[in-house]
């Protein structure tokens, strides 16, 4: 039921915002979404007697799942590769729980994604300054169009875009570090990020997750997880002041509204699209596999880039999203 009063909440609030923005309503529903959250939680913890938020950690994946009227769906994908425009949330969640049930800390590196699994291991890229910074996933977010990932607010000034407040970022599933993540996840062992010059803490879970150690992808995966490492190993390189500095990439934002298998469709898509902008074809391979992916522009500026995908959305295209290339 706390799941449905949860769907029923955001149902109510998309009706009586019909005048915002699709940008501000999102942010507005997903702070809701997070408020009623907290009231069940802080419920629930009236009823057992203890007033403080209690981390109760999980190794989750999740169902699909809807906010402000998109629809998103949770996958165990171990070769994420995206581009896209990267933001940050701070303070106003702090000592909340994440999604998986930790308490989030904005002074630690950490992150929000939309589909991958909580705890996973990302290295993020600041396309416009060359930064690079390994993060730990351990929430869902952000749920504005347009964004691809929510860093902390210690992720985003070492990333260099705190004050700016966004940034075209390129995000990489690190793989084996994921799968240890996971395989500690799963015996209740929770390793976080901290101080470079200190042990690095450990959330244990009051009980040992219930879950299966058969989880599937439906990507596949070379990679295999190498055993005999502590998890003060396995994240020792990855703490907050372990910024990688690389040379900056110039890039031009795009606009795609869809891949195709075959290069036909994707021509006729761009056919229709016309009316709406100019764009292009671009190949790309997925596992072993060519797409032809079809994008409009290209977009110098972000704000133009949220214009044409409110359109682009508007026009039925659910699955239009901003690249960076």
């Amino acid at each position: 039921m706390p799941f449905l009063r949860r769907y029923l909440f955001v149902l109510v609030a998309f009706t009586f915002t019909a005048g915002c923005t699709t940008a501000e309503l999102a942010v507005d529903l997903a702070k809701k979404y997070k408020k009623t959250q907290d009231e069940e939680l802080a419920a629930e913890a009236a009823k057992s007697g203890t007033a403080s938020v209690v981390a109760r950690p999980r190794y989750k994946v999740g169902d699909p799942y809807q906010v402000a009227g998109q629809w998103y769906y949770p996958e165990r994908d171990l070769t994420y590769d995206e581009t896209g425009i990267g933001s940050w949330y701070g303070d106003e969640f702090a000592g909340r729980l994440t999604a998986n049930g930790e308490i989030f800390e904005p002074s630690l590196v950490s992150a929000a994604h939309k589909t991958l699994p909580m705890p996973s291991v990302v290295r993020v890229t600041n396309l416009d300054n060359g930064r690079s910074l390994v993060v730990r996933v351990n929430d869902r977010g952000p749920f504005v169009s347009g964004r691809i990932i929510d860093l902390s607010r210690e992720a985003a000034r070492l990333l260099g875009f705190q004050k700016k407040g966004i940034a075209r970022v390129r995000v990489q599933i690190l793989t084996d570090e994921s799968l240890r993540l996971e395989k500690l996840a799963k015996q209740g062992e929770f390793p976080l990020f901290h101080d470079e010059n200190k042990e690095l803490p450990k959330a244990i879970a009051a009980e040992q997750p219930k879950v299966s150690l058969s989880a599937r992808t439906t990507r596949a995966s070379s990679e295999k997880p190498k055993a005999g490492q502590s998890s003060v190993e396995l994240l020792s390189a990855a703490r907050s002041g372990a910024v990688l500095q690389t040379d900056p990439i110039v890039t031009d934002l795009w606009v795609q509204v869809g891949a195709f298998h075959s290069e036909d469709n994707a021509q006729n898509m761009l056919a229709k699209m016309k009316a709406l902008a100019d764009g292009r074809i671009s190949q790309t391979y997925k596992n072993g596999v060519l797409f032809y992916r079809v994008q409009l522009g290209p977009i110098s500026d972000i704000s133009a880039a949220d214009n044409l995908l409110q359109r682009a959305l508007q026009q039925g295209y659910g699955g239009a999203r901003i690249v960076a290339e």
